[in-house]
């Protein structure tokens, strides 16, 4: 078969977004060009990949296979090339980075700072995601690396502790746990919970250390997003349970942030998923090593849910 890395494009927006129009914009060539290109395709295979009609596009028996292929082909491609862009210098190239939001904010962000700053003529690509988008971007070649709270099996994959975070409880001022300088797994138990859905690894540690201490943290209400999570909680409708790099910015909305007894022996360890076989670009490979030197430094902080990122505690 003779199949093109365009042809390949192409088929990956047609069989992600359904629609023509979509995959061309997505793709930046024509309509009848994504028709053609796909058509070709489809020959060279041997078999449909689409059914086609006038409002829209399904994908044929085999199309999901091929699909998998095609983006591991893909993601050899866009990690080769991240590694090629500024191999020389770090006066251009592209770096991209994947995790969820919070740690983009709470542990991320001075070191995205101050690296922009350093070397303003790289370009940062940041996709703040879930935990299993993290590790598909990292897969598929979109990210350099990503940072997720989950240990991550797979061949393709290298996965290693970056940083080790501890839990705590986030509740409001006039919640009756407030008071406490600090409190145990089992108080937080006997009252309600606020969590995220379990695409997220800070709820799926949760749920574990519940298992763990044989404890139901009881939850009426489930969001999607960290940020409506500590909405809710100021609200007083519930309390909460994150890792320390979200204590920042959970005080910073008025709310009482505590550690909780034994959290240190049942922590949230942070794992590093970087593809295999992909050489870092200078690039890259300079925005990780700033990443591991600001890691080190919380972690040795007397309090690091205080850490400043510019090298002192707040």
């Amino acid at each position: 078969m003779n199949i093109t890395l365009k042809q390949l494009r192409v088929f990956c927006a047609l069989y992600e977004l359904r629609s023509f129009t979509a995959a061309a914009r997505a793709a930046f060539v024509t309509q009848s060009a994504v028709s053609k290109l796909c058509a070709e395709l489809e020959a060279e295979v041997g078999q449909p990949l689409f059914e086609r009609s006038t409002r829209s596009v399904t994908p044929c028996e085999g199309a999901a296979d091929f699909y998998a292929y095609a983006q591991e082909i893909l993601g050899t491609v866009r990690a080769a090339e991240r590694s090629m862009s500024g191999l020389r210098s770090l006066e251009r190239g592209v770096v991209g980075v994947a995790c969820s939001p919070m740690m983009m904010v709470g542990l991320l962000g001075g070191v995205i700072a101050r690296y922009h700053r350093r070397h303003p003529g790289v370009k940062l690509d940041l996709f703040e995601l879930n935990t299993d988008e993290t590790i598909e971007h990292v897969r598929h070649g979109r990210a350099d690396f990503g940072v997720v709270s989950t240990e991550t099996e797979g061949g393709e994959l290298a996965a290693r502790v970056i940083y080790r975070d501890t839990m705590h409880a986030v509740y409001a001022p006039g919640h009756p746990l407030a008071r406490r300088k600090q409190v145990r797994w089992a108080d937080l138990a006997a009252h309600a919970h606020i969590t995220l859905r379990n695409v997220y690894s800070v709820r799926r540690a949760v749920d574990r250390i519940g298992g763990e201490l044989d404890l139901q943290f009881r939850s009426g209400i489930e969001a999607g997003m960290l940020t409506s999570v500590l909405n809710l909680v100021r609200a007083g409708l519930g309390i909460t349970v994150v890792p320390g790099y979200v204590c920042a910015f959970a005080r910073q909305l008025g709310l009482v942030t505590a550690p909780i007894g034994g959290a240190g022996q049942r922590g949230h360890a942070l794992w590093l998923i970087q593809r295999h076989s992909t050489r870092l670009s200078l690039a890259a490979d300079a925005f990780l090593t700033g990443l591991e030197q600001t890691l080190r430094a919380r972690e040795a902080a007397p309090d690091p849910t205080r850490y400043d990122e510019d090298g002192a505690g707040a």
